[in-house]
């Protein structure tokens, strides 16, 4: 019977005290990560028995308004970083920095849909 008061005391307790948990509320400082979306998209013109692929970035912007040598760099860590999740699906990571600034890669399936197969729609 005590024990059971215990635990009606603790519960009280949590709920008037507790309240809020220091893991509900986040907190970024600085700037938000900057979310990359890229494809796997295929480079073959006339596909045969070897599949060649190709990584389409879809417009990170803060790397657009960065120094060309700056961009280039960054741009080249991005690609071998895909690079890397592609080769080594268990070690996705999410988050990475370069110089200070937080990426977070993004996957969006492929669907073809951007090509316009040589058709003419004008």
């Amino acid at each position: 019977m005590t024990l059971s008061y215990i635990h009606l005391l603790l519960a009280i307790g949590a709920f008037v005290f507790g309240g809020k948990l220091d893991g509900q509320s986040i907190r970024i400082i600085g700037e938000p990560p900057e979310l990359v979306p890229y494809m796997i998209v295929p480079i073959d013109p006339e596909p045969d028995c070897r599949l060649e692929l190709g990584i389409e970035l879809v417009a990170p912007y803060a790397i657009q308004h960065a120094p060309t040598v700056q961009q280039q760099e960054t741009l080249d860590i991005i690609y071998k970083r895909i690079s890397y999740e592609i080769v080594n699906p268990n070690r996705q990571a999410g988050m990475f920095q370069v110089d200070g600034k937080l990426y977070h890669l993004i996957r969006i399936p492929y669907t073809g849909a951007s090509e316009d197969y040589g058709q003419d729609w004008e």
